[in-house]
């Protein structure tokens, strides 16, 4: 699995330009995208890559994420998976969630921009979303707590139909 060299994530768009603003975020979210993921974990002082494909698809007015990806991290190459439920309150707000049902926070891309939190025992994610236009978005996490300390970076772009 690999990213396509001839389609950048910032659709040629450079990355100081404005963010897209998202009025329907279902259907802005929804199909199958790409993703590349930087992880930097502090406290093991290493870097990792994870590459992989994510689906967003209708269960209802939901929209289910599911990922796949291959990570390779210092001397450890293992494949990963992670899914989400999206449920939709308003067309331009979603509440994400784990399987089992649980919030995990709020997302409003009406803007092309947000900052969003989750508190998880003693862990604090923060996270920044940004929207670089109709093919492409970043999510930025910063965990931190008594035993982590990462910065995961996921620029996500969408496979177009053939």
């Amino acid at each position: 699995m690999s990213i396509p060299k001839d389609r950048g994530i910032h659709s040629g768009r450079s990355s100081a330009a404005a963010p897209f603003h998202v009025e329907d975020l279902f259907d802005y979210l929804e199909g199958t995208w790409q993703f590349d993921r930087k992880v930097h974990d502090a406290l093991l002082d290493q870097e990792g890559d994870c590459i992989g494909v994510a689906q967003f698809y209708a269960d209802g007015g939901n929209l289910n994420y599911r990922e796949e990806g291959e990570l390779k991290m210092g001397a450890i190459e293992t494949s990963t998976e992670r899914e989400y439920i999206y449920m939709f309150p308003a067309p331009s707000m979603a509440e994400v969630r784990f399987p089992d049902g649980r919030l995990f926070h709020l997302l409003d891309l009406t803007k092309g921009i947000v900052r969003v939190e989750h508190k998880c025992g003693d862990d604090l994610y923060q996270g920044l979303y940004r929207v670089l236009g109709p093919e492409g978005w970043l999510a930025v996490w910063r965990i931190t707590g008594p035993r982590k300390s990462q910065v995961i970076t996921t620029r996500y772009i969408r496979v177009l139909p053939t």
